[in-house]
């Protein structure tokens, strides 16, 4: 098992080793933004750069799709804006009576491209083909079987409990409606799976007794051990092969070009890459350091830095397993969440759009990990709020913690917190202080316009979505108080994933990217039962009572 873990680092070193070969011999300018450069035509008559048609041409040709005709027949007259966008295409924008109605692409050459309505006028990621490398059936088949087949073959547990993990799978409906640019649809189907998990998580979380059997998988420890080495190959795989990474990635590595050089990370830009928590930046800092010769159309520091979060984090939940039970069932734990997690579809897309959410996921299993210790435990979820700062939500049931220590752990989880996010923060300070910080990151995200939520697309629904925030409120905080007594990990990583989805529910942006912010707790929640802690029992003995193979205490010398 020891060469098993040694062999999944090495496949990052092997990727850092034969990434170079694909980017560029030297590093070229870091890019001015993470957008492409748009402006608007003021002149309609001069040819931009990299353009052969006139922008007052590119009107005419416009004017002549059939949708448009159609458009402008019910609506008269209709004003335009035409947008250039890089060297690539025209975006040609038509309003009537100031309001945004259609959006018509005509490329550099000419050509007319599609008619857009509706929210995919704003929505350019909801228009279609999206996933691209995660989109081929060599990826996402593969992937989806290798999901299900441990799933398949869990033995002593019931179907509702296989549900509770296959319910991922559910997101698929909504992807391939928003993959083939149906964004209404796709945006209301992903709610199901999401309202369907949370109920779920909470009572595993608030019942804890109607999940006490210990789950098993039938498939040897070795056909294991080579399958989870096979799903990270393939993972690598499809990290280092699209040409490029998604915006969030470009932000990420831009941040972290700017430590090293001893600027800011936040500052005047018009791309808004700096909208995020210091750590989100710093973490990638190693991996620009140490790659020479990388090429910013194809970031291999991002890709290097993808990978390592994920292998991260699988040895995280491999090592979970090992101190939850003991021996060779701990193993086998370990390596069905490590499985689990690489085969699951939506973690190999943020993998194959290199984003930063694999760090949060990372931030995570540590929290899970240094749960019996108040100072760490406090310490990771202020490093996570540094980071992407949702994790904060997180800190009320992170304080109470197992439920069996003195009042004064809470003190020292606090304080974790407050010294890892607030020295995160001091040292990037800005001149503006504390109100640059938010004007850049919450500030600016709170008002940013987005098309991916039932609350954006549908602005009458704002009174139902204040109720939703102040439930996603109470239940962080009612965590702290509910259950009371001793909690098990499977408890404290049920109300953990609750929490975390409860806060996705009202947000303004939801992606499937979020889907791996919850998911290593969810397995967790459902897979780790059985095995007992000091927290299982009021008088801390565990396992001498019902199993001697599961005495070992829950994360034994975490402290």
């Amino acid at each position: 098992m020891r060469r098993t873990l040694l062999a999944l680092f090495s496949l990052v070193v092997l990727a850092c080793a034969i990434g170079p070969a694909t980017a560029s011999a030297a590093t070229s300018r870091p890019p001015i933004d993470v957008e492409p450069p748009i402006y608007k035509a003021t002149n309609l008559d001069k040819v931009p750069f990299g353009f052969t048609v006139t922008p007052r041409r590119a009107l005419a040709i416009a004017e002549t799709a059939p949708k448009l005709d159609a458009i402008h027949r019910a609506h008269h007259p209709l004003r335009y804006v035409v947008d250039v966008w890089g060297a690539n295409h025209y975006e040609i924008y038509f309003l009537f009576h100031g309001k945004l109605i259609a959006d018509q692409i005509v490329s550099a050459h000419g050509q007319l491209g599609p008619t857009y309505t509706g929210g995919l006028m704003l929505g350019i990621y909801a228009r279609g083909h999206y996933g691209q490398v995660f989109d081929s059936p060599w990826v996402l088949v593969p992937f989806t079987l290798m999901f299900l087949a441990p799933i398949l073959l869990l033995r002593r547990c019931s179907w509702l409990t296989r549900l509770d993990i296959a319910a991922v799978l559910l997101f698929f409906v909504s992807y391939w409606r928003f993959d083939t640019a149906h964004l209404e649809s796709s945006v209301w189907l992903f709610y199901p799976p999401l309202l369907y998990l949370l109920v779920r998580m909470l009572i595993r979380g608030l019942r804890p007794r109607s999940f006490s059997g210990k789950i098993d998988v039938r498939l040897p420890t070795v056909v294991m051990a080579i399958g989870l080495l096979a799903l990270v190959a393939g993972r690598i795989v499809v990290t280092l092969l699209p040409a490029n990474v998604l915006d969030v990635g470009t932000a990420s590595a831009l941040g972290a070009h700017r430590i090293l050089l001893g600027q800011p990370i936040y500052y005047p830009t018009l791309g808004h890459p700096d909208t995020y928590g210091p750590l989100a930046y710093l973490a990638y800092v190693p991996f620009l350091a140490l790659t020479k010769g990388y090429s910013w159309s194809y970031l291999l520091p991002v890709r290097e830095a993808t990978i390592g979060f994920d292998l991260l984090t699988i040895a995280g939940l491999i090592w979970f397993g090992v101190r939850l039970r003991a021996g060779r069932a701990g193993w086998r734990l370990g390596l069905l969440l490590g499985w689990l997690w690489a085969a699951c579809p939506f973690t190999v897309l943020g993998m194959e759009k290199s984003t930063n959410d694999g760090l949060v996921a990372l931030i995570v299993v540590l929290a899970m990990l240094v749960m019996t210790s108040p100072i760490k435990r406090g310490i990771v979820v202020g490093l996570g709020a540094a980071s992407k700062f949702f994790p904060a939500v997180l800190l009320p049931l992170v304080a109470i913690g197992p439920g069996t220590e003195p009042r004064s752990a809470i003190r020292k989880v606090l304080a974790g917190f407050v010294i890892a996010t607030g020295a995160s923060f001091a040292i990037f300070m800005p001149p503006g202080g504390l109100q640059e910080v938010w004007n850049h990151t919450i500030g600016y995200q709170l008002t940013r316009s987005d098309v991916f939520s039932i609350w954006a697309l549908h602005p009458s629904l704002a009174p139902l979505k204040d109720l939703v925030e102040l439930g996603a409120v109470l239940l962080a905080v009612a965590v702290a108080f509910r259950p009371r007594g001793p909690r098990s990990h499977v408890q404290i990583a049920a109300l953990g994933a609750a929490v975390i989805i409860a806060v996705q529910l009202p947000a303004m942006h939801w992606f499937y990217m979020y889907i791996p912010w919850f998911l290593p707790l969810v397995l967790i929640a459902v897979l780790a039962t059985g095995a007992t802690d000091a927290a299982t029992s009021p008088d801390g003995e565990g396992a001498e009572t019902r199993d001697q193979a599961d005495a070992t205490p829950v994360l034994a010398g975490a402290a």
